[in-house]
């Protein structure tokens, strides 16, 4: 697969006069659900409670387990709940942080359950998975979508990610019971922040980033990055990632113990930040790294993020979020372009942006033949019919204000400067 060809596009930025994330505090109904948490905190309930201890009697409760494995993970638990509890959350979502922790730890007691239960599937292969790794909103979703649809392919989707751990033998009945709790689990997400459905559409059947597997052992980038818990992802990126992407195997083989699998197409921006401990743990897979504009991707997550910012602290800052998400960004290039110089080349293919838009069909069967993946007969065709499905988040629903977050196109392509040479990233906002 060759790398995005160069060409530069000189535009002028016009003023947006419409954004989809209109509001900057809660809603009114929000509004109150967040007086009402503040209310049953005040009289001592432990809705809102972030201390180890509580977290993880919590869990043992809540699953009748007690024994969760290594304990490697209590270390980062603590580290991200030192932040959590300095950071100025509101009680809702002080009430949605702990049950966040509360499940990861549940999942991590079901997850030693149900290996004690089903010892075979430790021996479960996991042979050459796709990797998509681009930042979010560089085609990544498209293009998992894509090559997850020929036979035996497997992206992940959110009802198994939400609930990694089968509550059944029988797939059917499994697969029923994990679908409502994500529905029950989506209902809450849009009460909160309508506008994601035309930001980013989620739904309980819809591939998704594959972070939340990484939440058992609490090496989740995504809680900086997303949360803004920017101590914990400092301290994070100094770790060593191997034992949580062994954990995060371990979860791919009890998936595909339970649901026979040929190849996982996995994307999550957050593996480029860890390509080491990647490939140290999956040496056979294959790297596919999506480009784009850096300017029109860091502008477009930012106003997906202020969602979840907006969330956990009642407003949005946005100038805070972009400032936090460019430099995150580039750190995250910069730590990638690293650790490809130490891998083998053929380990890694790129895809740019523009040419997945405008002809998927052919940048499909370019990656699949330098992939050594089948072509099939029929691939142009199921291909056609996904594209034509309706998503209310298709391209064009999405309205934002780089301005807004205190982003100008110069700046960032001077901080992206090493990477849009190094791959020849077409600008779209570049002054003639």
């Amino acid at each position: 697969m060759s790398e995005p060809t160069a060409m530069a596009v000189h535009a002028t930025r016009k003023p947006v006069e419409h954004v989809t994330v209109t509001r900057d505090d809660y809603r009114p109904a929000v509004r109150a659900v967040d007086l009402a948490c503040g209310a049953l905190q005040g009289v001592g309930l432990p809705l809102g409670r972030l201390d180890q201890g509580s977290i993880l009697d919590a869990a043992r409760r809540r699953t009748g387990l007690r024994d969760w494995g290594a304990e490697d993970f209590l270390v980062p638990m603590a580290r991200i709940l030192e932040d959590a509890q300095a950071a100025p959350f509101t009680a809702l979502a002080r009430c949605v942080v702990r049950q966040t922790f509360i499940a990861a730890v549940s999942n991590r007691l079901r997850t030693e359950a149900w290996f004690q239960t089903h010892p075979r599937a430790a021996d479960a292969r996991i042979e050459r998975p796709v990797f998509i790794l681009g930042f979010p909103r560089t085609g990544t979703t498209l293009l998992q979508n894509l090559l997850a649809l020929d036979p035996g392919a497997r992206a992940l989707r959110f009802w198994e990610l939400q609930s990694p751990v089968p509550v059944d033998d029988d797939p059917a009945r499994d697969r029923t019971r994990r679908l409502r709790a994500a529905r029950a689990t989506l209902r809450a997400a849009y009460f909160v922040a309508p506008e994601m459905e035309f930001v980013h559409e989620i739904g309980p059947e819809t591939a998704e980033e594959c972070w939340p597997l990484f939440a058992n052992t609490f090496a989740v980038l995504n809680w900086d990055i997303a949360g803004g818990l920017r101590g914990y992802g400092a301290w994070l990126l100094q770790q060593d990632m191997r034992g949580p992407y062994r954990e995060y195997r371990r979860q791919l083989q009890m998936m595909a113990h339970h649901q026979p699998t040929g190849r996982f197409v996995l994307k999550c921006p957050e593996h480029l930040w860890f390509i080491d401990a990647l490939l140290d743990v999956f040496p056979d897979a294959a790297v596919v790294w999506t480009h784009r504009d850096p300017f029109d991707s860091v502008a477009s997550y930012c106003s997906l993020i202020s969602l979840n910012r907006r969330m956990l602290h009642g407003r949005i800052d946005h100038p805070a979020i972009g400032a936090h998400i460019s430099q995150a960004f580039s750190e995250g290039v910069g730590r990638a372009m690293q650790a490809r110089e130490r891998h083998p080349r053929a380990r890694f293919f790129d895809v740019a942006f523009q040419e997945l838009v405008k002809d998927p069909k052919a940048v499909v069967r370019q990656l699949k033949g330098a992939l050594e993946i089948e072509q099939h007969p029929d691939q142009d065709a199921h291909i056609d019919a996904w594209l034509e499905g309706e998503r209310k988040d298709k391209r064009g629903a999405h309205h934002y204000d780089a301005a807004r977050f205190g982003l100008e196109p110069e700046d960032v392509y001077g901080r992206f400067a090493t990477y849009i040479d190094r791959y020849r990233i077409p600008l779209k906002h570049r002054r003639a």
